[in-house]
């Protein structure tokens, strides 16, 4: 299956507008900063955008690993493609970062690899406690 990926995007918040179904993106970012760990991020998106060769439905699957390369967590979301371009927004609430390092965030579609986004969490010491910033 050729499948060809437009764009694996991380952001705070992600959707669809009503009516034109324009794509939204906010605050789109790479890195996460912590003051302590284990650390849990409230909420981020994942957004997917690709071409496929045919319509059908499709298992899309992301699994996070650690800095370490071990699989944290994996998600799998049954996909109902009707044209040959089609995006998912896949929301994670309190996400848990065990240590600082790189975060990769895999996904497939159908076992097939179709690319990774990675998460940069880093510790940084803050005067005022429990502040969490986004770069």
């Amino acid at each position: 299956m050729e499948i060809k990926t437009n764009f694996i995007i991380t952001c705070r918040e992600a959707f669809l507008s009503a009516g034109t179904n324009n794509l939204n993106l906010i605050n789109i970012f790479s890195t996460i900063n912590a003051d302590k760990f284990p650390f849990a991020y409230p909420h981020f998106a994942l957004v997917v955008n690709l071409d496929v060769p045919e319509t059908g439905t499709y298992a899309l699957n992301t699994a996070v690993a650690g800095p370490d390369g071990k699989e944290l967590a994996r998600t799998s979301l049954s996909v109902t493609v009707k044209s040959a371009n089609f995006q998912v927004i896949a929301n994670f609430e309190n996400m848990q970062f065990a240590a600082p390092g790189a975060y990769e965030l895999k996904v497939d579609l159908d076992g097939t690899p179709v690319g990774s986004r990675t998460i940069q969490v880093n510790l940084v010491s803050s005067p005022k406690g429990k502040q969490v910033n986004v770069a």
